[in-house]
Order: C-alpha cells, then structure tokens, then sequence
C-alpha cells in the first residue's frame, strides 16, 4: 500500500514537472534564453558560476552578480533575455529600446512579485504598494517634493554637509576613514528633518542602531530572493536567518515608531502647517490622515516612514559612497573639480550653496552622473507582467518578471562606449545628448519612477561639493577589489576607505 501511494506521488511530480518543462520551453521559443535543458526543474540556478566567492561576505549576491554579467555579455545582442530560476521567468531588459517599450505602458506598472519579500519587512508603502494604492499615494505625496519646497530643505542639506566636514577634519589624522557609516547617518539625519519634520540630535543612540539593522534587513532580504529555499514563509520565518531578519524588523520599527510618536505629540499639540498651506512635511500629511481624517491607521503611518526612511536615505547615501571613492581614485578629475569650486567660491569654504550655486558646477554635474552610470544606487528594478505582451517583438508570459538591468544597461557599449572607464565627459552637452531615451535611468524611468529624485540630486550634490571644497580625496582600494553588491541598492563588497587631507591649513571648520 505505501509503495503505490510513493508510486502515485512520484508520478504526478514527474506530471507536474513535466507540464511546467513544457511551458518552459515553449516560452523560451519566443525569447532569448539560455535554454535550460527540458528536464531542469532548477533552471537557471545551474549555470551559477559564482563559487570563487565562496567564503566572503555576500557571497550569493556577488555570484549571483558575475552570473548576470555573463548572461548579459553572452546575449548582448538582443534588448532582453530570459533567465529562469526553477519554472519563474525573469526578463532582463539590459537595451535602451526595451526599456523604453516597457515603461511607456501604463498597465506594467505593477512592482514585480519579489518586492513581496521588503513588504513583508516595511509593509506597503509607495514604494512596494499595489498599483491602484500607488496612484493615490503619489498625488498626496507630490507636493513635499515640488521644487518651493526643495528650496528650503537646501539650508539643511547645508547644515548637514557643514556637520560632516566637522567629522572628516577630525578624520585627516588618521590614514583613511570608513565611509559608509558616517555617510549613511549624515543621509538619515537629513531624511528625517525634511522629510519626517524630526530632527535627529535626540536619537542619536537609536539612529546608530537603526542604520545597523538597515542594512543587515536589506541584506537579508536580498538574500532570501535569491535563494529560491527561503521563499515559503513557514522555512524561512522558522530558520536563522528569518529570525534574525525578525530580531532587525523589530529594531527598524521601534525607530520608526520612536519617530512618529514625536511627531505625532507635537502635531496634537498644535505644531503644524496652516490649513492653507500648500507645503507640509510628508509625515505631516500622513498625521492628517490618521488624526483627522482616519483613513489611514498608525501601522500604516508606520510602513509609509519606513519606505521613504530606507529608500530615501540609503539611496542618497550609496550615490555619495561611490561618487566619493570613484572621485578618490581619479587626481586628474578632482583636480577639475576642485578648479570648479575655487572658481565659483573664491576660497571660502564655509558659504552655504544655493540653488543657483548648483546649476552652476556643470563639471561636477557631470562627474555625478558618471558616477551614477557606473554604480546606479539602485542596481535593478522591476515590474510584473499581468498579462502577455510584446516588447520588441519578443513575446513575453503573463506572470513573467521584466526586470531592468540598471547596472548592466549603463555598460552598453553601443551606448556607453569603452562601458568600464569612468569619463564625466560622456555627460556633456555635445555627448549626453545622443544618448538615446531610457539608456540612462539611475532614478528609473516611467510612470513609476523615483519620486524623490531632484530632493536626492541636490543633497548628493552639496554634499559632495562641501566635502570637494575643503579635502583632497584618495581613494585606498581599485576597483577590482571593491565589488559592487546587488542588494536592495547597490553596496560594496569592502568598507569603502578614503584618506581625507585638509586642502587649506587655515580652515576654520
């Protein structure tokens, strides 16, 4: 009896696999591919070639990482390519043309199903939200980022920038500094005061602990995406590693709630924007719906802060990590730069940028988008397909996740030629503009793009020029040892060490 009942499991798995092989390869029929063999029910995870970094930190996201890259060199000469991990097709659109085809559909504006993974961390916030929440959320949204507002937070972005010169002149006895954490706190202090109203002076032992557990919950949650074993909520809330995304979870939500609470007292206490005006705090919109309106409950509050806390500050913070170690490995362009500013600024080191101060670094801007074409902070991003459709005439699968390829799109070299030197040449006006629409979208493109991203241009921007104007960088490791990782956003696979020196022995910081 037990034997027939094996027997009769045993046949409908080979059924079912069967069915599911099938499909497979009739899909991979209308697409490129890599053409998985019929019998394969683990797909692409086969031609995983990522050993050679076994034993380091982030092993399966840079193995994971190689892979793409070969993927994406092997198949170059098409716009998208399929990739399966066990019968789940992911599209990976590395081609402008794709891109492009795309975004510019209204219905593919669905987050791909794995950004089920950070909901399960930050809840639905705009950022992971369903697309009929999204477009509600947006509008209500919109008016924090308009450009009357982004005006004001520059004196912050300032203050800020001033406050991170203090630490790095401390910093230039010593023979390098780490950068990622001070970088990446000086990001969350700002976030917090423009965006939450919250200044974050009195949570400075929580806000350490915040960025700690952070990233460790990113980590954690890229890693459960590409590990295909992690994906059933029972295995993965019951193994160690989903207890210790619990255990950060936890921390996470008790900042955000720390926050909130705050903001909230002052709110109730008549700490708040007139009626009439048209800009408030993006944590004061969301008490008005809570308090006032009661259409949205303090959980919900809670996974809004969340999602523009890590997306909002961890974004801001990679961009400035990378654009300052690549500007440390380059003398010749910083030494541009620093003409620039000199130029601009007549050697005082302490006034405050303006707007106008901004657009007038045209080299500097260049640099960044250089910077942000070779390590985009967000790597990857994608969208569910609802229903089957064509994009460049490839045929692809209702369920199917199109992901684009940031990273490997920014090293087209049809578009991008020589992809791997690092030349803020490309970015300017003769040259930027026969780069074809959507070959460059390191803030994503389309109707679903980042909402934040002139706020997160203008800090990355000042902070980088407060910290030009008054250091010399040198950036200690190539780039052939700093990996980048592909996390949520894109982080290094190394600390990021730069030496800083005082460029004026006077300096009065």
């Amino acid at each position: 009896m037990l034997l027939e009942i094996v027997a009769c499991v045993f046949i409908v798995v080979i059924a079912v696999l069967a069915k599911l092989s099938l499909w497979r390869q009739q899909c991979n029929q209308l697409i490129p591919n890599n053409q998985p063999s019929f019998f394969n029910p683990l797909g692409e995870v086969l031609e995983y070639d990522g050993f050679e970094f076994s034993g380091k930190k982030y092993a399966v996201h840079l193995g994971i990482m190689a892979a793409f890259g070969k993927w994406s060199n092997k198949l170059r000469k098409y716009p998208l390519f399929c990739a399966w991990l066990t019968y789940m097709p992911f599209v990976l659109i590395h081609k402008s043309e794709a891109v492009k085809e795309l975004l510019q559909v209204q219905k593919h504006i669905q987050k791909s199903w794995f950004y089920y993974f950070t909901q399960a961390v930050v809840g639905k916030g705009l950022f992971t939200c369903d697309s009929a929440q999204w477009k509600d959320r947006r509008k209500l949204f919109a008016p924090c980022f308009q450009s009357n507002m982004l005006k004001g937070y520059l004196t912050v972005f300032n203050e800020h920038s001033h406050k991170f010169v203090k630490y790095l002149m401390k910093e230039t006895e010593n023979d390098f500094t780490s950068v990622d954490a001070p970088i990446s706190l000086s990001a969350l202090d700002i976030l917090c005061e423009c965006i939450m109203g919250v200044k974050m002076e009195e949570f400075e032992n929580e806000r350490k602990q915040y960025v700690e557990s952070l990233h460790r919950t990113l980590d954690l949650v890229m890693a459960r995406v590409l590990k295909f074993w992690q994906w059933p909520n029972l295995l993965y809330w019951n193994s160690k590693a989903g207890k210790e995304a619990a255990y950060h979870k936890k921390v996470a939500h008790g900042f955000s709630r720390t926050i909130i609470d705050e903001r909230k007292r002052r709110y109730l206490n008549g700490e708040k924007a007139d009626d009439s005006s048209r800009y408030k705090s993006l944590l004061e919109v969301l008490l008005k719906m809570h308090v006032e309106d009661q259409a949205l409950d303090e959980e919900g509050v809670r996974q809004e802060v969340d999602t523009f806390i890590i997306a909002g500050h961890d974004t801001a913070a990679a961009a400035i990590k990378w654009a300052l170690y690549l500007i440390g490995l380059h003398p010749e362009v910083q030494e541009k730069i620093h003409q620039e500013l000199d130029n601009l600024f007549e050697g005082d080191e302490d006034r405050h940028l303006s707007v106008d101060d901004l657009n007038d670094l045209k080299y500097l801007d260049c640099v960044l988008k250089e910077c942000n074409r070779l390590y985009p902070s967000v790597p990857q991003f994608g969208r569910q397909i609802s229903e089957e459709t064509k994009i460049c005439g490839y045929t692809i699968p209702k369920g199917a996740s199109a992901n684009v390829m940031t990273y490997f799109l920014h090293r087209d070299e049809d578009v991008f030629p020589d992809p791997e030197k690092f030349d803020p040449e490309r970015f300017f006006p003769e040259n930027k503009n026969k780069v074809p629409e959507c070959a460059y979208v390191p803030f994503g493109a389309g109707p679903r793009n980042c909402i934040g991203r002139f706020f997160g241009e203008m800090e990355v921007k000042t902070i980088v020029c407060h910290t030009l104007r008054n250091f010399t960088l040198h950036s200690l490791d190539s780039r052939d040892k700093v990996l980048p990782v592909m996390n949520v956003t894109l982080q290094s696979s190394l600390p990021i060490r730069i030496r800083f020196r005082p460029r004026h022995n006077n300096n009065s910081m």
